[in-house]
C-alpha cells in the first residue's frame, strides 16, 4: 500500500514537471524509487548478495526468522537512504537544467554543479554497495553459494 502510494506521488510530482516544461533525469523513477539501477553490479557479480533478491529468494535460502528480519531491516533502511539521496540527485540534477534555461550558466557553474551531481551519485552507488556487504554478513557461507547459483540461473 505504501509503495502505491509513493509511486502516485513519484509520477504526480514528474508530470507536473513535464507539464511545467522542466525536465528530470531519465532515471528520475528509479531514483525517486531507491531502486538499485544496476549500481550494485560489481558487487552481485563477486558473490555479494543484495537483500532484495534474498528477500525474494528467501523460502529457497532457508531463512531463519532471524536472517528474514534483518535482511527486512536493511532492505527497508537501504531503500530509504537510496530514495533521500535520489531525491537530492533529482533536485541537483534540475538546478542543472534551470541554470541553463534561464541563461544564467558559465563554465565554472558548469563544473560545479556536474561536480555536485558526481558526487551524490556516487554517494547513491556507496549506499547499495554497502548494503550487498552488509547482507553478506547476514546468510552463512552455503546459502551464499546457493544465492550465486540461483542467481546466475536467473541472468
Amino acid at each position: 500500500m505504501k509503495h502505491s502510494f509513493f509511486v502516485v506521488v513519484v509520477m504526480s510530482v514528474i508530470l507536473s514537471l513535464a507539464n511545467a516544461q522542466m525536465t528530470v533525469p531519465s532515471d528520475s523513477i528509479g531514483l525517486a524509487e531507491g531502486e538499485g539501477m544496476g549500481l550494485a553490479m560489481y558487487a552481485e557479480q563477486n558473490g555479494y548478495p543484495g537483500p532484495k533478491h534474498v528477500l525474494e529468494l528467501k523460502d529457497k535460502l532457508g531463512l531463519t526468522p532471524d536472517q528474514l528480519k534483518k535482511t527486512q531491516a536493511l532492505m527497508e533502511g537501504t531503500k530509504l537512504s537510496a530514495r533521500a539521496k535520489g531525491e537530492e540527485i533529482i533536485e541537483a540534477e534540475q538546478e542543472l537544467y534551470n541554470a541553463f534555461k534561464a541563461g544564467n550558466i558559465n563554465e565554472k557553474k558548469v563544473q560545479e554543479m556536474s561536480t555536485k551531481i558526481g558526487k551524490l551519485r556516487g554517494e547513491l552507488r556507496a549506499v547499495h554497495l554497502k548494503a550487498h556487504v552488509r547482507m553478506k554478513h547476514i546468510l552463512n557461507p552455503p546459502q551464499i553459494e546457493l544465492y550465486k547459483s540461483l542467481r546466475a540461473h536467473e541472468n
